[in-house]
């Protein structure tokens, strides 16, 4: 693995190789919704061709939710625990070290086409940015002013503009899912084509591009063909108990979550039939957005860039889809953060598939090693190259469980507060993937215990029973050693000298 060395000597550079990152996140992503993961109604030919010469991670979380927060950990490598970071609405601290700072030291530019959900400064008269070290080469999201170049773009084609943005996204006049633009134009095919001019214009430079797509993220309306390439009938039924009252009856948390509606989705007290609806757009969004992933490769193939390009398809989040009667992330249920990972690096060439236990935290490391910068300070992550080369079977992998967490407070409302009379401190969850059992732990709440291997549903807690209680302490001392590990450690590492410079690093201990 790569050594992990301190950013505090800011300007020290390496010599840059010829090496290109295309770093792709779609956003809610779910790997069941890909045929790489084996998803037996998916359309995905051309993520499941990467997939064949590159490697497949099959047990890849995000550590946190929602999208804010997760980005914010995929490009920095820390916990949300550590960054603080817990919600869209969260300003980022912009001194903290990055992967495009990071990237910048070895030469590389960082480009952004889309989005980090980044909060700006207040003072600047505009609510989203994007963090230091990555410069924007076309803005687009999921808001009025994010929405603006896609507008301009659909208007320049002779296509009408809605007054109020958000309308665009509506679905056609008597339709439930057909969007309003055709497929060519498509908010997608947006991001595509803004993605290969990115690439086309930085020539021979070394580069990373982040380029984030929305979908499969509601609202779920796809242009044709893509709002009926899926039949409702062959989706999965929803995982979840009889009624939205008895999942609400678990445990005090689950009583308030899927009690809530989730704003320009759907209610979450949604009928069996209705959730396969949703389910087949989801579908056809995730395959509009692989049909675009094609055209960005072969893109990359044409400008003969891909012999020296790292290939990253992630996604920042994923999404319960109307299991256990919710809609959309957070909250501790698995399909909230598991998450596809497929890294094609042009020196391999043959497909491998990981099953060990890998978080959004690495993806950063894995980045930077393969592009020769130096790595980031205190970062949680690893490098996840070993995995790609043929010695991988006899690297060992440091981590055997995976952690997330979600922090569920209401600094305007405090809505969570008043419903579960806790205060804003203790509205956060933690949770611990092991092997088998899953641990939950709320300050201020019951945990819950399930066992994956006789209940993957997670519809059993087994906290209460006394038979039980050394696997509860075990995994609550387990989640206890892994926050203290993970602690920030930016100023806790460093020493005061009498040089001048004030502090020097001490070697870091490598996390675990």
């Amino acid at each position: 693995m790569a050594d992990r060395v301190p950013l505090a000597v800011t300007d020290r550079t390496v010599t840059p190789r010829r090496r290109n990152v295309l770093l792709i996140v779609a956003d809610q992503l779910r790997p069941d919704a890909l045929g790489c993961y084996g998803a037996p109604h998916a359309r995905t030919p051309h993520l499941d061709a990467l997939a064949t010469r590159g490697a497949r991670f099959e047990r890849h979380y995000s550590v946190t939710a929602p999208c804010g927060p997760a980005r914010e950990s995929l490009l920095t490598g820390v916990y949300q625990s550590v960054h603080r970071v817990v919600s869209n609405r969260t300003r980022a601290d912009d001194t903290r070290p990055n992967l495009a700072t990071a990237l910048a030291l070895a030469g590389i530019a960082s480009h952004v086409v889309g989005y980090t959900d980044t909060v700006a400064d207040g003072a600047s008269g505009d609510g989203e940015t994007v963090p230091r070290g990555f410069t924007w080469h076309t803005r687009f999201n999921l808001n009025r002013a994010g929405l603006r170049s896609w507008l301009d773009h659909l208007a320049a084609h002779g296509q009408p503009v809605p007054d109020d943005p958000m309308d665009v996204l509506l679905p056609a006049p008597g339709s439930r899912n057909l969007a309003r633009y055709p497929a060519e134009l498509s908010d997608t095919a947006f991001v595509a084509d803004r993605t290969i001019d990115c690439m086309a214009g930085l020539g021979n430079r070394p580069w990373l591009i982040l380029a984030t797509f929305l979908r499969p993220h509601p609202p779920w309306v796809a242009p044709f063909p893509y709002d009926r390439l899926h039949d409702p009938a062959d989706m999965a039924a929803p995982l979840r108990a009889a009624s939205r009252a008895e999942e609400g009856g678990r445990h005090p948390f689950l009583r308030h979550w899927v009690g809530r509606d989730v704003p320009d989705t759907a209610p979450a007290d949604l009928t069996a039939q209705a959730v396969a609806a949703h389910r087949a757009t989801y579908f056809g969004l995730v395959s509009e957005v692989d049909h675009h992933v094609g055209r960005i490769l072969t893109a990359l193939e044409d400008l003969g860039r891909a012999q020296d390009t790292l290939v990253v398809v992630t996604a920042d989040h994923g999404d319960t889809l109307g299991d256990h009667w919710s809609l959309g992330t957070g909250g501790f249920r698995e399909t909230a953060y598991r998450v596809p990972l497929i890294v094609a690096a042009p020196e391999r060439r043959a497909a491998a598939t990981v099953t060990a236990p890998t978080e959004s935290v690495d993806v950063a490391p894995t980045v930077l090693d393969w592009a020769g910068a130096p790595a980031l300070p205190w970062s949680s992550g690893h490098s996840l190259l070993p995995f790609l080369s043929d010695s991988a079977g006899h690297t060992p992998w440091p981590r055997s469980e995976i952690v997330h967490e979600f922090d569920f407070r209401d600094p305007v409302h405090r809505v969570p507060e008043r419903a579960m009379g806790l205060s804003p401190q203790e509205c956060n969850l933690a949770v611990l993937r092991g092997p088998r059992f899953t641990y939950v732990h709320f300050p201020g709440q019951q945990p819950l215990l399930f066992d994956q291997l006789d209940d993957p549903g997670e519809g059993r807690n087994l906290a209460g029973l006394p038979q039980y209680e050394q696997v509860l302490v075990d995994c609550a001392r387990r989640l206890l050693d892994h926050r203290m590990r993970h602690a920030d450690q930016a100023r806790a590492d460093l020493v005061a000298t009498t040089s001048g410079n004030g502090t020097a690093p001490r070697p870091p201990r490598r996390a675990t």
